[in-house]
């Protein structure tokens, strides 16, 4: 049995759970940095966490507050940070410690993998519902 084009991989609540699990890791991340790890790491994992968290209240699914950002916009940029979270232990210098790089890496292919789950949906807070139609209704013009 084939997928239908609009049938999503994971519901946009499992999604959410998704997204707080990866923002409470990165909170928790870096406790588990060893001390000599440079501060920019623990930042960049702070920086990232409030990032996440913030595009997560911003989006129109039911982990979000508000509803300014589309769920499969939510996706894209969340695709789109994955290969920035993966380069971001060099592009900031502390590859050299093992905790830090291996979370940042995690972290890469978890927001991946929760962006891919986005594609071909929606989530029903998006689209305002249809006003119901009154079949039985006459134009005001029209007398009884």
């Amino acid at each position: 049995m084939g997928r239908s084009p609009g049938m999503r991989v994971v519901v946009s609540e499992a999604h959410g759970a998704g997204d707080l699990a990866l923002i409470f890791a990165l909170a928790l991340a870096p406790a588990w940095f060893s001390a000599d790890t440079p501060r920019v790491a623990t930042t960049a994992c702070y920086v990232v966490m409030l990032g996440l968290w913030l595009l997560s209240q911003l989006t129109c699914y039911p982990f979000g507050s508000l509803c300014l950002v589309r769920y499969k916009v939510h996706g894209i940029v969340e695709s789109s940070l994955a290969p920035v979270l993966v380069a971001l232990p060099w592009l900031l210098g502390f590859a050299e410690w093992p905790a830090a790089r291996v979370v940042f890496v995690l972290a890469g292919v978890a927001a991946l993998l929760l962006g891919l789950t986005t594609w071909g949906g929606h989530d029903e807070r998006e689209c305002p519902p249809e006003p119901p139609i009154d079949r039985g209704a006459r134009p005001p013009h029209q007398g009884p």
